[in-house]
């Protein structure tokens, strides 16, 4: 009986990828600063579509930029987001996937 149930509501989702739980990731944290659209520039963020995992991080964990980045804007209004270490590769995924739609 319960498989019926089961299969008349479609069964249970397909796990998610790593890019739809980075997008996740985004909308939650980054969005406020950032837009919606990682292609375009935020209120306050730059675009952040293609990022590297490197850059991702440093910002994110400790507000830092890899050695030899050039920032794309001279703000210091970002505050460091710890609590994502977890979730860095996902939001890396989503970002690559931006990009690779625009």
């Amino acid at each position: 009986m319960f498989a019926i149930a089961l299969s008349a509501c479609g069964g249970p989702a397909p796990p998610m990828t790593p890019a739809q739980r980075g997008r996740i990731v985004y909308m939650t944290n980054c969005v406020v600063c950032h837009n919606a659209d990682p292609n375009l520039p935020g209120s306050q963020g730059p675009p952040i579509a293609g990022a590297s995992r490197e850059l991702v991080y440093d910002r994110v964990m400790f507000l830092k930029y890899p050695p030899g980045y050039t920032p794309k804007r001279d703000t210091h209004l970002m505050r460091p987001l710890p609590q994502l270490a977890n979730q860095i590769d996902d939001l890396t995924a989503f970002l690559a996937e931006a990009a690779k739609e625009n």
